[in-house]
């Protein structure tokens, strides 16, 4: 059995963790990176990928510092400058720009599969990390002080520290007993990439509905992203419609400003919700969608990784610094203190939007409009959409 040591070892290689090895490189610390399936390589033909995200100047922050932005941007991405939001009867209607917090774009909309190979590229080239691919994760367990992976062609990983990036179905948190509290949604959701009878622009939107949120992302030129929740069973019949009638469905429920479509692919998804009761253990930390998955209703659940991933390696930085026990509990606890608040509070605003918005309820109609308005007002505006964008911390008077 071939053993393999190292500080770190990194079960998953998407996009949370790859960007997690990244930043425990730049620390001098040798990292193993445990994936079951390489991506494949970028052809700029090729179709656009169903998954896709929102991503915030924090995150693109982020990733210039990793040395990663300049890969993202040569294959292919579309910055958004425009972020409108609507109630259906036509109240509230509020557009949040760019210009009002001085910036040139709020964000860009970015294929998953485009980030993980920019991530995965950059790592290749880092003498810290070692990526194995294909390997699937068999065994955990604990030997003395260390962790031990073992993977299902017969490799043995020993690290100091195991970190979980592995998903909302996590192995690793499985394995060591972090249990969770969730529920389901009575929504699904139905994403479709589509070819726009307009030219490319640069807004997102996203319009209520009683039955639930419409929503369009743009993508390079005349290409976007169709985003539709509604109940589990309309859902469920709508992706087994082929693709004319499907666009024909679309272009009828959706406003105006969608325009003419033409699908090239679907999926669709049940909506849920989970949280991890802990985000650490002794050698032991969760990131990503194995410690939180939320409704992805304002698409910051990938933007919620990312600053999972660099809390922690600054956590470990400090502790590196003082010489401590980088990878013990007491170090790594405030990791947890301070992503578990901050991620529960964004699930809460989530659930928040949802139960306010899926509803015909007089109050919560009147009140809902009402909080879209005001969000007009350049004193409210201004701080939330730095805060959503990473630019700067909640501001206290506001509590």
């Amino acid at each position: 059995m071939t053993r393999l040591n190292y500080d770190v070892i990194v079960s998953g290689g998407g996009m949370t963790g790859l960007a997690m090895a990244a930043q425990l490189a730049s620390l001098d610390l040798q990292v193993a990176v445990l994936e079951s399936r390489m991506p494949e390589p970028f052809v700029a033909t090729e179709d656009f990928d169903l998954r896709v995200s929102a991503i915030s100047p924090q995150t693109v922050a982020l990733l210039q510092n990793l040395g990663v932005w300049q890969r993202v941007e040569a294959m292919r991405l579309c910055p958004y400058r425009r972020l409108r939001v609507w109630e259906m009867r036509g109240f509230g209607d509020v557009t949040f720009e760019a210009e009002q917090v001085g910036c040139q774009e709020l964000g860009f909309i970015i294929e998953n599969r485009v980030l993980q190979i920019a991530l995965w590229n950059t790592l290749e080239a880092l003498p810290q990390v070692h990526i194995y691919c294909p390997s699937v994760c068999s065994e955990f367990q604990r030997v003395d002080d260390k962790i031990e992976v073992l993977s299902a062609d017969g490799k043995r990983f020993s690290g100091r520290l195991l970190i979980g990036a592995d998903g909302a179905n996590s192995a690793v948190r499985q394995a060591f007993g972090v249990g969770v509290r969730g529920a389901r949604y009575r929504q699904s959701c139905l994403v479709a990439s589509v070819i726009t009878e307009y030219p490319q622009q640069d807004i997102t939107w996203q319009r209520f509905t009683r039955d639930g949120p419409q929503a369009f992302l743009p993508l390079p030129g005349r290409h976007g992203s169709i985003v539709w929740y509604h109940h589990a069973e309309r859902v469920e019949a709508l992706a087994a419609l082929d693709h004319i009638t499907l666009a024909e469905r679309m272009m009828a429920s959706f406003p105006r400003e969608l325009g003419a479509i033409k699908i090239v692919a679907k999926g669709s998804f049940p909506l849920h919700k989970q949280h991890a009761n802990a985000y650490v253990q002794q050698g032991l930390a969760l990131i990503g969608d194995a410690a939180h998955t939320i409704n992805p209703l304002a698409g910051q659940g990938v933007n919620l990784g990312f600053q999972d991933s660099a809390a922690l390696a600054e956590v470990i930085g400090q502790a590196l610094k003082t010489r401590s026990d980088w990878w013990s509990r007491a170090a790594l606890l405030p990791y947890q203190n301070r992503r578990r608040w901050a991620n529960g509070l964004m699930m809460h605003a989530m659930d928040g939007f949802y139960h306010g918005f899926s509803n015909d309820i007089a109050p919560l109609l009147w009140a809902r409009n009402a909080a879209l308005a005001t969000a007009k007002l350049p004193l409210i505006s201004r701080p939330v959409m730095r805060y959503a964008m990473g630019l700067d911390r909640w501001p206290k008077k506001f509590f």
